[in-house]
């Protein structure tokens, strides 16, 4: 090993310890909710789901991206890390889950949050609701750049740099990102723990399912003509 290679290593593994702690502290969380019961029970189950799904989707899109679309960098020079992808992306789910698990953890309690079923429940017409739906899209793409803008400053890159050692990736690579990245990306979860912040569920879900797709497509080494048109 070079004498200026463990320094960087150490620094490398300094900031694997804080992924990792933000990891343990995430799970932790739970001690807080007001039913920790329906917390650690929501837990798992959003967890499994959110990783076959992603997994799932990542698997059908790879295979199909194989022998169909453009390459964007020409031809595969070596092998895809899937396996590494694939792990930080559970990683990340892990996290993803734990944030989900506050407001699913109350809902199941019987106790109130954001959660509204129908149009009633949400106390506006359809058209409103849809104009909220897209307001919150444009709020959570402008959120995202500017997130983006933040994990490349000097201080927050070492917690973002990993997703680009994925140079050529897979769909697998779509939501590997690391911990720290995953709760600035996911926290907003959190607000449907806010009765007032009413969510809209057939829209909401429609929303995220929409972004685990674009996502998976965005890291898929490939473009379709019919889809970038």
């Amino acid at each position: 090993m070079k004498a200026t290679s463990l320094p960087n290593t150490l620094h490398i593994y300094r900031f694997e310890i804080i992924e990792w702690t933000v990891v343990l502290l995430a799970f932790l969380s739970g001690t807080l909710h007001p039913s920790p019961k329906h917390f650690y029970t929501a837990l798992p189950i959003i967890f499994l789901s959110l990783s076959a799904v992603i997994m799932g989707l990542g698997y059908l899109l790879y295979t199909f991206s194989q022998h169909n679309g453009e390459r964007i960098q020409g031809k595969r020079r070596k092998a895809a890390p899937i396996f590494t992808e694939a792990a930080e992306s559970i990683r990340s789910m892990f996290v993803a889950a734990c944030l989900s698990a506050w407001p699913v953890g109350l809902y199941q309690a019987g106790l109130p949050t954001g959660y509204a079923w129908t149009l009633q429940d949400m106390g506006l017409t359809w058209w409103m609701v849809i104009l909220q739906m897209w307001g919150g899209i444009i709020a959570v793409d402008a959120y995202s750049y500017w997130k983006h803008r933040l994990l490349h400053t000097k201080p927050f890159f070492p917690f973002h740099r990993k997703h680009h050692t994925f140079h050529d990736p897979t769909p697998f690579a779509g939501f590997a990102v690391g911990p720290v990245e995953s709760v600035l990306t996911y926290w907003p979860l959190l607000l449907i723990c806010y009765p007032p912040a009413k969510h809209f569920v057939p829209l909401y879900l429609t929303a995220i399912i929409g972004f685990m797709v674009l996502n998976l497509y965005l890291h898929c080494g490939v473009t379709f003509a019919w889809a970038e048109k």
